[in-house]
């Protein structure tokens, strides 16, 4: 069984590599798309031509969308319309990346999943946050005869039924006319009325990037630039498990959860514990700076 890896890109072309090369090293020989959201960075146009020798690389138009995802969601209902019949896909950002090697067992054990999940599901890759430990410890809970865990986030906008970062078979989301919303609460809320909740795997094998730059819409506002210098967000890639880490993290008793710092750790730069993965996460006044600046822009553009 092939996993075919949707990458979802926007002018983040050293993440981008990152993100692509971390495909090649731990799942060699799986498909891998990406799907640019029109990055007119040069940097990253140069890594996208790079990748296109290897990989296939999709540039939709900017008419594509332009909400706050700017495309996103646009490009991950392409995604779905365009891959073949029978595929599995996971869908991942530009700003993570696989961190350990994906085993035939492994791969085997995702196609009986879906072979055996009736209706549709969606499977959830990710390493936890240790930013939502505290809450996470109270909502999630392990279930042993479905071998990974559910999470009970109904008081949260997205988590319980479903995530942008996913596994999920084609066949099953087109079987039920699914489409993608343009946020990823309209995603949850569309989930919660067809699909079952998500199962988070037991041994998540991608993990976000800590402390990355971020863009809202496209733009940058002042107060989303000075969040990212107080907060040191820059390239944070993390290492790969190795053979013995993998081994801690595949055999330790399902009762620990797979939180990304407890396990992962950052092979460029010093990130503080627990890790910021939005800019604005805990900057109260430059969150309302921000907010600010996007609601005089919506009443004045320029």
């Amino acid at each position: 069984m092939s996993l075919r890896f949707c990458v979802f890109s926007y002018n983040r072309g050293r993440f981008l590599q990152n993100c692509v090369r971390s495909i090649e090293l731990c799942a060699p020989g799986q498909p891998i798309t990406v799907y640019d959201d029109g990055s007119d960075d040069g940097r990253t146009q140069q890594v996208l031509a790079a990748i296109s020798e290897r990989h296939s690389v999709v540039q939709p138009s900017r008419a594509a969308g332009s909400g706050k995802h700017g495309g996103l969601y646009a490009n991950m209902q392409r995604a779905l319309d365009e891959q073949p019949a029978g595929s599995i896909i996971c869908c991942i950002q530009d700003d993570m990346q696989l961190v350990r090697p994906l085993h035939a067992a492994e791969f085997e054990a995702i196609r009986q999943h879906f072979a055996a999940a009736r209706p549709a599901a969606l499977l959830h890759p990710a390493f936890l946050k240790g930013s939502n430990r505290a809450a996470d410890l109270v909502d999630i809970r392990y279930d042993a005869g479905a071998g990974g865990y559910f999470c009970d986030r109904h008081g949260r906008s997205a988590g319980t039924h479903y995530s942008d970062i996913l596994l999920a078979s084609v066949d099953q989301l087109r079987e039920i006319g699914w489409r993608f919303g343009q946020r990823e609460s309209d995603n949850e809320q569309r989930a919660r009325a067809t699909l079952p909740p998500m199962l988070h795997l037991l041994h998540p094998f991608v993990a976000w990037l800590p402390a990355v730059p971020a863009w809202r819409g496209r733009t940058q506002t002042l107060g989303l630039r000075l969040a990212q210098r107080f907060n040191q967000c820059g390239f944070h890639p993390l290492d790969i498990l190795t053979e013995s880490q993998c081994s801690a993290l595949l055999q330790r008793d399902p009762a620990v959860l797979p939180v990304a710092e407890d396990f992962l750790t950052v092979a460029e730069g010093t990130v503080p514990e627990p890790w910021h993965y939005h800019p604005l996460q805990g900057q109260r006044l430059l969150k309302l700076l921000d907010s600010v600046e996007r609601s005089l822009r919506k009443a004045w553009p320029y």
